[in-house]
């Protein structure tokens, strides 16, 4: 009988034991949240499951224009989350009694930069069909919000020379199309030979093909000038469309030789007023012309002289290709025309930059 009573003791303890193990499973775990207790059931409580118990929702604070105060980032500031006064994150455990406050995320107002902007010159056209002295832009120092982008404010830095036209005897040789394998060394070597600089409207599309020659004008002196990627109908564009043709023909020439074009002329002479605004943005003054040779209707040579003979004038902007098609005759024409020209006390010159 006393062996049988050491069993039935033993079992019994054996069965407290095992109940006392699996009591703390469902024991709560009672925290403040924002003031107020909690339960929070199951084992190794966290931040985040005391304010889930607490149904708190986790309020973002935004980010915001510095102008028009509309919402650029709704998340950028998050919620903060304390424990017992310390910043904590979700993860974080919580024990009895601890105290867990939640402050709302707060809006901000996005960083701003300063920026210089350089204008035209006073009294420089929007668009330039003859030589003209540009004087000097106004400098502007702009405060712009540094994601939106908006215009905080301005300040006048520099204050603008006027421009003025040319009147002298003095006229711009520009080349359209270029840079061609075959014509623009033709016409580089008439240049140099005769001492006159021209300007050079290239094609990006044509300069990544021959950047040698690219260089080579910027080297021997010319200036260069922004005739689009692949020659667009501007007009047609839209405004991605627009800075594709006209940004990225100045990428690539910058590329070249780190001389970005400050000279943008349009091709077929077709605009609008996104177009320009679109070049001047980019920094660039926009040139046509004001004697058109025709030599894209392939005169022959004695006619495409007389043409623009009889159409020069003081200041005058020549219109002639080294590139796009056969320009076999306006290679003829060159030196006759620079001889006749000079003749008439004409000089030559390139649209001058800014200083």
């Amino acid at each position: 009988m006393r062996v049988r009573s050491g069993l039935v003791a033993v079992v019994a303890v054996s069965a407290v034991v095992s109940l006392n193990l699996s009591a703390p499973a469902n024991t709560a775990t009672a925290v403040e949240v924002g003031g107020k207790p909690v339960p929070i059931v199951g084992p190794s409580p966290t931040a985040g499951d005391a304010i889930a118990s607490a149904n708190v929702t986790l309020t973002p604070g935004a980010l915001r224009a510095a102008v028009s105060g509309r919402v650029l980032v709704p998340d950028a500031n998050p919620a903060v989350i304390t424990v017992n006064g310390h910043p904590v994150g979700l993860d974080t455990p919580v024990h009895r009694n601890d105290r867990v406050e939640v402050t709302p995320g707060t809006d901000s107002v996005e960083p701003v930069d300063e920026r210089r902007v350089v204008g035209t010159a006073p009294g420089l056209p929007r668009v330039e069909t003859s030589l003209w002295n540009p004087g000097r832009p106004r400098v502007d120092t702009q405060t712009v919000g540094r994601v939106s982008g908006e215009v905080v404010s301005t300040a006048l830095t520099e204050v603008g020379v006027p421009a003025r036209p040319e009147t002298g005897r003095v006229v711009a040789l520009t080349f359209d199309d270029g840079p061609d394998p075959k014509f623009t060394p033709a016409v580089m070597a008439i240049l140099a030979e005769e001492g006159v600089k021209a300007t050079f409207c290239v094609l990006g599309s044509a300069a990544r093909r021959h950047p040698d020659m690219a260089r080579a004008q910027i080297a021997a002196g010319h200036a260069r000038c922004n005739h689009t990627v692949d020659h667009a109908h501007l007009p047609r564009l839209s405004p991605e469309g627009l800075t594709k043709q006209i940004n990225g023909a100045s990428d690539i020439l910058t590329e070249l030789d780190g001389t970005p074009p400050t000279i943008f002329r349009p091709p077929y002479g077709e605009l609008s007023p996104q177009a320009i605004a679109a070049a001047q943005r980019a920094g660039m003054r926009v040139l046509t012309w004001n004697v058109d040779s025709d030599d894209y209707r392939k005169l022959a040579a004695d006619k495409l002289l007389a043409k623009v003979m009889s159409a020069v004038k003081p200041g005058g902007v020549i219109l002639l290709h080294d590139g796009g098609g056969d320009r076999t005759e306006t290679v003829a024409a060159l030196r006759p025309l620079i001889r006749a020209l000079k003749a008439q006390g004409y000089t030559f010159a390139t649209p001058t930059p800014a200083p």
